[in-house]
């Protein structure tokens, strides 16, 4: 009994860490290429006028579209998560980020500006502009995580007790 309570333990241990971290946000790696062998549709998409300067961005996470994004440099965030269909129900406003490389020289520094889209009036206009190379990611709300990490608790307990009863039944 001791032996399936530790195993017990680590499954729901692993299981929590997995839910608890974004690294179930909405992120397929094979979204990023341009175009498949098959010549299937692919998640790039186009917004910009012919003659508009244009920079490319992606969107990950839980928007409706994640993707590759060809805009016009007009386009702001708030009008890019627009165009990527809007949050999921488990995607939250107040919790995106863009992710932005900047190569000055031999100096490459990594900067994340977080911005909460829900209290627009502590977000500052330049957080809003969005630069070539830019990383939207919109990430799920706290309530998304509690319940998928009760949904591993419930199944955990449920696969724990089916153990049990084998083991008491093997006994016998």
């Amino acid at each position: 009994m001791k032996d399936v309570m530790r195993i017990y333990s680590v499954v729901f241990a692993g299981c929590l860490i997995v839910c608890l971290t974004d690294a179930n946000a909405q992120v397929n790696p094979s979204s990023f290429l341009s175009a498949t062998s098959a010549g299937e549709t692919s998640t790039n998409f186009y917004f910009a006028r012919p003659n508009d300067l244009t920079l490319i961005v992606n969107v990950i996470g839980f928007v409706q579209r994640p993707g590759r994004y060809e805009i016009a440099s007009s386009i702001d965030l708030i009008n890019l998560i627009s165009l990527a269909g809007g949050p999921t129900p488990d995607g939250s406003m107040s919790k995106v980020s863009i992710i932005r490389i900047d190569g000055k020289g031999d100096k490459i520094t990594r900067r994340e500006i977080h911005v909460d889209l829900e209290d627009l009036s502590v977000v500052k206009q330049e957080d809003l502009q969005l630069a070539p190379g830019d990383l939207i990611l919109v990430n799920r709300t706290s309530w998304a995580k509690f319940r998928d990490a009760f949904e591993v608790i419930v199944e955990a307990s449920a696969v724990t007790i089916a153990v049990t009863q084998i083991i008491s039944a093997t006994k016998k």
